[in-house]
C-alpha cells in the first residue's frame, strides 16, 4: 500500500475534516464557558445539575439519534447540528441571563446529540475497511486540535462581552457548516458492513434495556473496562467544569490551567504508540496495577496547583489512564476471540463513559462552595482509587500466545463529544 494509495481516500474527505476541527472548535469553547458564564447569574451547583442534565441528554438519545440517522442520512443531520449549534450560540445575543443560559445549554446539548455518532458513522460509510484506522486516527486527531484551541482562547474570550463570545462560536460553526456542504454525499449505511475492528464501538446502536443484557455475560476484563472509562469520565467532568470557574474567578489569571483541559487528550496521541507497545509486551497485572496507581496520584493531585505543575500532573494522569486501559483492551480481546457480544460491550461501557460526563458536573457543582475547587478536583479523583483497588483484585495474568494480534482500542476522549 503506497503513500499515495493512503493519502487519496482521506484528502478526499478534506471538507469533513475542517467540519470537525472547526465544530470541536465552537462547540468545545462553548461548553467551556458554560460554567463560568452559568455561574454568574445561578448558583454553581444549579449550575452543575443543568450541565450534568445536558449530558444525560445525549446519553439517552444517543442510540435513537443514531437510527434516525441511518434512515435518513448523516451528512444531512451534520448540517443539521450545525443550525442547532447556532442558534445556541445566537441565544447568548440576548445577554446574560437565566433563561439564556438554560436555553443555549439545552440546545447545545442537541448539538452534541448527533455529532459524535454522526461523524464517526458517515466515516465508515465512506471508508474502505483497509483505511479505516487512518482515518479514524485522523478525526482522533483534530477533534484534539479543535480542543487544544478552544481551551486555548478560553481565557482571553472569558474577558470579551457576551454577544462577542456568541459572534466568536456562531463563526465558527457557520463555517463549520460551509464546509460539511462540500463533503461528499452519504453512500451506505454504516451498519451496512464492519469496516473497523472496533466498529461497534464507533456505530451503537443497542438500546439500553438491550445493552444491560450483557452485563450478566461480561468477564473480568470488560467489567474492569467498564469502571475504568465510568471513574475516569468522573474525573475529566470534574476537571472541565472546574478549571473555567477558577480562569473566571482570577479574571483570566494563568493560562496554564486553561491548556492544561487540552492536556489530557494531547498525552494520548502523542505516547498512544509506545504505551500500546507497554502493554502487548509486559506483565499485564503490573500494569494495571501500575497504570491506575499513577492515573490515581496524579489525579489527586492536579488541582493544587496552577503552574506548571497542572501540565505536568494532567499529562502523567492520562498516561495512567491510557496505559491501564490498553492494557484491559488487549486482556478483553484475548479473552474474547470470538467478538460475538462487540455492539452490547461497548453499549454498555460507552454508557456508562457518559454516565460519568453526567455525574461529574453535577457533584463538582454541589462541592465547588463547599470545600473549594481544588479539593473538588481532588474528591473526583476518588472513583480512580476505587477503580485501582478494584483492580488489585481483579485482575490476573492472561497467558499470551506467540505472534498473536490485538485489535486496536479504539480512542476514548478526555473531552466533551
Amino acid at each position: 500500500m503506497t503513500a499515495a494509495n493512503v493519502a487519496r481516500p482521506i484528502l478526499k474527505l478534506l471538507p469533513i475534516w475542517i467540519f470537525i476541527f472547526l465544530f470541536k472548535f465552537g462547540a468545545g469553547l462553548h461548553y467551556t464557558l458554560m460554567s463560568p458564564l452559568g455561574a454568574r447569574v445561578l448558583p454553581i451547583w444549579v449550575m452543575g445539575l443543568l450541565i450534568g442534565g445536558s449530558a444525560f441528554i445525549q446519553l439517552i438519545l444517543d442510540v435513537p439519534a443514531g437510527f434516525i440517522m441511518d434512515r435518513y442520512g448523516y451528512r444531512k443531520f451534520l448540517k443539521i447540528t450545525s443550525v442547532i449549534f447556532i442558534l445556541a450560540a445566537a441565544a447568548m445575543l440576548f445577554g446574560l441571563s437565566t433563561p439564556v443560559i438554560i436555553a443555549t445549554l439545552m440546545l447545545s446539548a442537541f448539538g452534541w446529540l448527533f455529532f459524535g455518532p454522526g461523524v464517526d458513522a458517515y466515516l465508515l460509510s465512506h471508508t474502505q475497511s483497509e483505511y479505516a484506522g487512518r482515518v479514524m486516527s485522523v478525526r482522533d486527531t483534530l477533534s484534539s486540535l479543535g480542543i487544544v484551541l478552544a481551551t486555548a482562547a478560553l481565557g482571553f474570550v472569558l474577558g470579551l462581552p457576551m454577544s462577542v463570545m456568541a459572534v466568536i462560536v456562531m463563526v465558527l460553526i457557520a463555517v463549520a457548516f460551509l464546509a460539511v456542504m462540500f463533503a461528499p454525499k452519504d453512500k451506505v449505511s454504516a451498519v451496512a458492513e464492519k469496516k473497523h475492528p472496533a466498529h461497534h464501538y464507533y456505530v451503537r446502536r443497542h438500546f439500553i434495556h438491550h445493552t444491560f443484557a450483557v452485563l450478566k455475560k461480561m468477564n473480568p476484563a470488560s467489567g474492569m473496562l467498564l469502571i475504568l472509562g465510568f471513574s475516569a469520565s468522573i474525573f475529566y467532568a470534574t476537571i472541565w467544569f472546574v478549571v473555567p470557574l477558577l480562569l473566571d474567578s482570577a479574571n483570566g489569571g494563568s493560562p496554564i490551567p486553561s491548556v492544561g483541559l487540552a492536556i489530557f487528550d494531547f498525552a494520548v496521541v502523542a505516547l498512544g504508540f509506545i504505551l500500546g507497545r507497554l502493554a502487548d509486551k509486559f506483565n499485564q497485572r503490573l500494569l494495571v496495577f501500575s497504570g491506575l496507581l499513577i492515573f490515581a496520584i496524579a489525579g489527586s493531585a492536579i488541582g493544587f496547583s496552577t503552574s506548571i505543575w497542572f501540565l505536568l500532573l494532567g499529562f502523567i494522569a492520562t498516561v495512567g489512564d491510557e496505559l491501564a486501559g490498553l492494557t484491559l483492551w488487549a486482556w478483553l480481546d484475548r479473552l474474547d476471540k470470538k467478538h460475538t457480544e462487540d455492539g452490547l460491550l461497548s453499549g454498555i461501557i460507552t454508557f456508562f463513559c457518559d454516565l460519568g460526563w453526567t455525574i461529574g458536573p453535577i457533584s463538582a457543582g454541589f462541592l465547588f462552595n463547599v470545600i473549594g475547587p481544588q479539593w473538588t478536583m481532588a474528591v473526583g479523583a476518588i472513583p480512580v482509587i476505587i477503580t485501582w483497588v478494584v483492580a488489585a483484585i481483579m485482575v490476573r495474568p492472561h497467558p499470551r500466545v506467540v505472534g498473536e494480534t490485538v485489535t486496536p482500542k479504539p480512542h476514548r476522549r478526555r473531552y466533551k463529544g
